[in-house]
């Protein structure tokens, strides 16, 4: 399916065709420093699960819907995640066009949108970490379009159950959603309800005003009025943080299959 023919056939909620979002940023530069040893000769993306490394788990999800950007920021060791892209191009000939970004220090998450703000273009993108792995039984891609409303929105991130993470070591979660989908971080005790899996919209315009070189997007989760979540809903969602999370990870992955 193109995407012509999707924006044709299909409406968000408002009723307006969806919107033409067809690039993707994947972050790939972090150091890793939590997964110790597993990352003091190879960059975090490459870390295999289920003998295939994450980034690889991250670019078979690009591949159910039909982006016709996708780039990629290294720093970290940055030969052996160009390395390992050209092996997935190789077995992948068919799939959308890679732009990698060298980045000489590490930006973090705001500053590598700021600094690819030329490729990226103005039009809103997903963005995707890598050191997480989405598998659904849905087109998360599509889902989202169709709730993302550029007008009073800036950011739409894809959120799972706190209580359904898989690998997660954090201790409070990260969002409260109320009934229209607005994210916030209310002072209470206990756990927030959701976690965010990693993917989301945003508008790079937004990004690159930011008169940082080197900023997180958590600057914006945590204080813009324009953040909004959707639930993810058929979805395992895993995340890495340390070696011990691997195996938990790969035995849950065996367990649900495709899910």
């Amino acid at each position: 399916m193109t995407m012509d023919l999707i924006n044709k056939t299909e409406k968000n909620k408002g009723g307006q065709p969806l919107p033409p979002i067809d690039t993707i940023m994947l972050f790939a530069a972090g150091l890793g420093s939590r997964m110790r040893h597993l990352t003091e000769n190879s960059p975090k993306s490459l870390i295999p699960v289920l003998g295939k490394p994450i980034l690889h788990h991250a670019l078979d999800l690009c591949k159910t819907y039909p982006f016709k950007k996708i780039v990629i920021n290294t720093h970290y060791l940055r030969k052996q995640v160009e390395s390992s892209l050209k092996e997935y191009m190789v077995n992948n000939p068919n799939f959308s066009d890679v732009t990698t970004i060298y980045e000489e220090e590490l930006l973090e998450t705001g500053g590598a949108i700021k600094n690819a703000k030329e490729i990226l273009g103005d039009k809103p993108i997903f963005t995707l970490n890598t050191d997480t792995i989405l598998r659904a039984n849905y087109n998360i891609f599509k889902d989202m379009i169709k709730e993302w409303n550029p007008e009073k929105m800036d950011f739409l991130l894809l959120l799972q159950p706190y209580d359904r993470a898989v690998g997660y070591t954090g201790r409070h979660g990260d969002f409260e959603m109320d009934r229209y989908g607005r994210l916030s971080r209310p002072d209470i005790e206990g756990n927030y309800s959701f976690m965010y899996t990693g993917l989301s919209i945003l508008k790079p315009a937004t990004i690159a005003k930011n008169p940082l070189k080197i900023f997180s997007l958590k600057e914006y989760y945590l204080n813009s009025q324009k953040i909004f979540g959707i639930k993810a809903k058929d979805a395992r969602w895993y995340h890495a943080s340390r070696p011990e999370d691997l195996v938990e990870i790969e035995i849950d992955m065996l367990a649900y299959g495709n899910i």
